[in-house]
């Protein structure tokens, strides 16, 4: 016997699959989320608290720094799990530029790990997207995690460029480097993939360039069509 299927029934299965779809995507950007926000949090949190602990005999302001260090970042890992709850953009970026808040994401990184850290702006500043902004702000935090866990850096560098129709990140740093990562694997993999998946939702070309012992960059394209100049050149 044929069974014929109804326009509301086909209309239901379309919506089934489109259902499972969203769920999926849904899940793919909690996970990215929480990577980027409450992992890193939670690697700054032991850090400090096991220099602290290395510190037992080491005078009391210095242990004192780390434990306070620590509280902040605990703190900060406590708003982002709300504003992610909500579906917020990054606190740093509320009321601020994105170069400003680059800078001061480049001012953290001695704090979490005693690596120096420089941010340059390069180009006339202009008026972006909120998207942009916040998956740009995204990679270039999971790039400086990523080099603060894994690569014995001792310097590192963040750059933004405005260039004719096109907005350049760059995260660069001086460490041992890598040949390959498995996007399966856990770490500095997942941070990998992640940054891809934020590149290419922005139509953005990202490169990543790195070899044992030569360091590593992250390099991000984003194209810009019919962007207003700011007032102010940043130079």
């Amino acid at each position: 016997m044929m069974t014929i299927e109804s326009g509301s029934e086909r209309v239901q299965a379309e919506y089934g699959w489109l259902d499972r779809s969203a769920v999926l995507e849904e899940r793919n950007r909690l996970a990215r989320e929480i990577h980027d926000t409450l992992t890193q949090d939670f690697a700054g949190i032991l850090l400090h608290l096991e220099a602290a602990e290395a510190l037992a005999g080491a005078k009391r302001r210095i242990r004192s720094e780390c434990v306070g260090r620590a509280k902040e970042l605990a703190r900060s890992g406590l708003e982002d799990s709300r504003r992610m709850l909500l579906g917020l953009r990054p606190k740093s970026l509320e009321g601020a530029t994105l170069s400003n808040a680059l800078r001061r994401l480049a001012e953290t990184i001695p704090l979490d790990g005693g690596i120096p850290c420089v941010f340059r702006l390069r180009g006339q500043e202009r008026e972006l997207p909120a998207e942009v902004q916040d998956e740009l702000y995204r990679v270039a935090q999971e790039a400086l995690c990523n080099m603060r866990k894994h690569s014995r850096a001792t310097f590192a560098s963040l750059s933004l460029t405005y260039e004719a129709g096109a907005l350049v990140l760059r995260v660069k740093d001086n460490g041992r480097g890598f040949g390959s990562v498995s996007p399966q694997a856990g770490g500095r993999g997942y941070g990998l993939t992640s940054m891809r998946e934020r590149a290419h939702r922005l139509g953005a070309k990202i490169e990543i360039h790195s070899r044992p012992g030569k360091g590593t960059a992250v390099i991000i394209s984003v194209p810009l069509p019919n962007t207003t100049p700011m007032e102010r050149n940043y130079l």
